[in-house]
């Protein structure tokens, strides 16, 4: 019996089998495509050019496929995010770069490259002290810009549709402390200046917990996951030991997960690139429940040590690699790779298929198509 796509989402998210493994595309913030690659799909499929504009500020410079294009590949799942504030929207410091609520500076190379965050308040400060962060002035929480029309938005797709919603909470404590600090500075001051790197999570996390209270206090009985990202390691390893996430971040994990917990029930979506393995554990007792995007091929992320250590425990989202299968293999290595991730993190359930980050502009159509026909038909 073919299922609803929402029913299957909810299903593998259980750590049970659906009639087939849920896919993914543009449903969060990191599963979107690049201009450039989305210009080719559209034509590759056969699909009239879109106008879309993949500029705005805050973005990776990525799309997310319009309605017709998700339902072309029977994508299970569609993304909500919250509105920007009114009180303190992003200030235009250029075409090419602009400054956010945070205070933190954004630039990008060229039109269609990713705006990176280039300089945050406190990072030219020699010697932090809890004192700084009374120097700058702090994101309003409660500004309506950042839900209104959401419950109206949420509604609809209820209403109107049988897709699994995802709402998008963004990133939380670390990213937006480093992004505040710099990132060096905040990973050399969890150990040189721990009292300023731990109040300024503290109050980071503040404003994160009320963003999120606020927000799914409108659509929290509504949405199936809730999404936030926090990247925590690189392509080799974790960016800190073990003993010092448990000491100095995970705290703030814990607390945003059980602020999300209090309001909904929906499914909790961590967004961690890199070699995480190490934290998992951890990561887990947090309360969270899905691990995205699986970065298979960073140091000690094989995915079947994953299923069988933490398989019971955490779901799986994404994990088609987009470092060399998908920019640069041929749809046969795809559908091959599609197959392996299906078959070892996709058995008994618990497993979401949706790339490794956005789909770069390198990405042929044709590898694109592959990853999801190869999906749709199961390991094998």
């Amino acid at each position: 019996m073919t299922m609803s796509h929402r029913e299957r989402v909810l299903k593998a998210l259980s750590h049970e089998e659906p009639d087939r493994v849920p896919l993914d595309m543009g449903g969060t913030p990191v599963t979107q495509v690049h201009p450039d690659a989305y210009e080719s799909l559209l034509s590759h499929i056969g699909f009239p050019t879109e106008e879309f504009d993949a500029g705005q500020q805050g973005s990776f410079q990525a799309v997310t496929p319009s309605e017709e294009v998700l339902r072309h590949f029977d994508i299970d799942v569609r993304g909500v995010s919250l509105g920007l504030p009114d009180g303190r929207p992003n200030v235009e410091l250029s075409p090419l770069s602009y400054r956010d609520e945070w205070g933190v500076e954004w630039r990008k190379a060229s039109p269609r490259a990713p705006f990176m965050d280039v300089a945050g308040p406190f990072q030219g400060l020699q010697e932090p002290g809890p004192g700084a962060l009374a120097t700058i002035e702090w994101p309003d929480a409660g500004d309506a810009g950042r839900i209104r029309g959401l419950r109206e938005r949420v509604e609809a797709l209820r209403r109107d549709s049988d897709y699994a919603i995802v709402l998008s909470l963004g990133n939380t404590t670390f990213a937006l402390s480093q992004r505040l600090r710099g990132f060096v500075e905040l990973l050399e001051d969890l150990l040189l200046n721990p009292s300023f790197a731990g109040a300024l999570m503290e109050r980071v996390t503040d404003i994160v917990c009320n963003i999120a209270d606020s927000a799914l206090r409108e659509v929290g009985d509504l949405v199936d996951c809730v999404f936030i990202a926090d990247d925590l390691g690189i392509q080799t390893q974790s960016f800190m030991r073990p003993e010092l996430y448990r000491e100095m971040v995970k705290p703030h994990h814990k607390r945003l997960a059980e602020t999300v917990r209090k309001r909904t029930d929906a499914w909790i979506i961590l967004h961690s690139d890199g070699a995480v393995f190490s934290l998992l554990e951890d990561i887990v007792d947090c309360g969270i429940q899905v691990l995205n995007p699986v970065q298979t091929n960073a140091t000690g992320m094989d995915p079947e040590g994953l299923k069988r250590e933490f398989g019971k425990d955490l779901s799986f989202w994404g994990g088609i690699d987009t470092q060399h299968v998908l920019p640069f293999g041929s749809p046969e290595e795809v559908t091959i790779e599609v197959r392996q991730r299906v078959g070892d993190l996709g058995r008994g359930g618990g497993f979401v298929v949706g790339p490794v980050h956005n789909f770069q502009a390198e990405v042929s159509p044709a590898n694109i198509v592959a990853m999801y026909e190869a999906a749709k038909a199961g390991p094998g």
